[in-house]
């Protein structure tokens, strides 16, 4: 009885496996398309852009295509009553007048009436009250990363992370939060100049500069969800990882070249709408291949088509409130001291991608670096 019973059982497990590689093709409308809305107000001065294009989902070779949508007729209204009329300033992006302020307290809807007569509406967003982090800090880290080569190796550096909320009451509604962070890498740094002969040139170098900025994250930075409403705190909230040497950041200068840190980070206070979004999408962006990973249908935004429910509308029309920062992250390598240092927001401009380079006469009045170099 003991060997039937096996015998069943390696049966019933060859018809499984077989049932499990059986090939499914789903039957899906090569032609669907579906508006996507990409477009964001906040508490600070705007105007503010909404743009609006056409996915083309599945084309003939399977590859996703886009074209903006133009002569459409967007507004946005208040709960005040108060609607205003949106602008297209080149193809696809509609701009807010200049006698729209978005309010914090104040809830917004957008609409929009598209040229084939269409029509679709966003939830009622409330724009929060701002938040802002409680401290920042820095402590040593190493992350792995590859190499130019697509080799893994240990690179040196620093967390950066905050604490929030702390001063949040009990009884208020637990904010979340959304941080956009970016990171300017600037070097500064002479070296000897020699003639055809090799011969050390006296009293002459070259003087380099240069700088390149990063995204400091590759997927949403959004703040955990909180389950436990009486306990806002949030601790040791990463912000962003920043390495340490010149090669990680694809540098052909002196490893020995002590490299300025100029970190931007803009904190956004989001609602429940933009939060589900961002979290949904940072799910899918890292799904391992798992059978139950997300798949893409499940991204909602939270905007829908009023004339025809099913038409395909993707995208988030975002009311968030924003404060910005900048800081300046410094490590002493000879004593290994790590600070980061609150300055003011400045403005970089393009990135130079090769060094800068300057004949100097070694003595005479150094090269002028951009007066936002050391961000005084």
């Amino acid at each position: 009885m003991s060997y039937l019973k096996n015998i069943c059982l390696v049966v019933l497990l060859i018809v499984t496996i077989n049932s499990c590689t059986e090939i499914y093709n789903p039957n899906i409308s090569s032609d669907t398309k579906a508006l996507i809305v990409e477009g964001m107000i906040t508490n600070e001065a705007g105007p503010y852009t909404i743009k609006l294009s056409i996915a083309e989902i599945f084309s003939a070779d399977s590859i996703v295509g886009s074209k903006t949508v133009s002569k459409a007729k967007l507004t946005i209204t208040d709960n005040k009553n108060q609607t205003f009329k949106l602008t297209e300033s080149i193809p696809g992006s509609y701009v807010t007048p200049i006698n729209f302020t978005a309010k914090v307290g104040n809830s917004y809807k957008l609409l929009i009436a598209t040229n084939d007569g269409n029509t679709y509406e966003s939830n009622v967003e409330t724009l929060l009250p701002p938040q802002t982090y409680d401290s920042i800090y820095v402590v040593h880290a190493s992350e792995s990363y590859l190499d130019k080569n697509n080799k893994l190796q240990n690179a040196d550096g620093t967390d950066v992370l905050v604490d929030l909320f702390k001063s949040i009451s009990k009884s208020d509604v637990v904010p979340a939060g959304r941080f956009v962070n970016k990171l300017t890498v600037q070097y500064d740094y002479s070296a000897p100049d020699y003639d055809a002969s090799g011969n050390l040139k006296e009293h002459m170098h070259w003087h380099y500069f240069g700088w390149r900025t990063f995204n400091l994250n590759g997927i949403e930075n959004i703040t955990e969800e909180k389950t436990d409403a009486s306990n806002p705190l949030i601790k040791n909230h990463l912000i962003g990882f920043v390495p340490f040497s010149p090669l990680n950041y694809g540098f052909l200068i002196p490893i020995t070249t002590p490299l300025i840190f100029y970190l931007r980070v803009n904190q956004y206070t989001i609602n429940n709408d933009s939060y589900r979004y961002f979290k949904t999408a940072n799910t899918q962006l890292s799904a391992s291949g798992k059978i139950f990973d997300p798949i893409t249908t499940q991204l909602q935004g939270n905007l829908k088509c009023v004339s025809n429910s099913s038409k395909i509308i993707l995208g988030l029309f975002e009311v968030s409130s924003v404060k910005q920062h900048a800081f300046v992250v410094d490590w002493t390598n000879w004593n290994k001291k790590l600070f980061i240092v609150k300055v003011p927001i400045v403005d970089i401009p393009v990135d130079k991608a090769i060094a800068e380079e300057v004949s100097e006469l070694n003595g005479s009045n150094p090269t002028p670096l951009p007066n936002w170099w050391d961000h005084n």
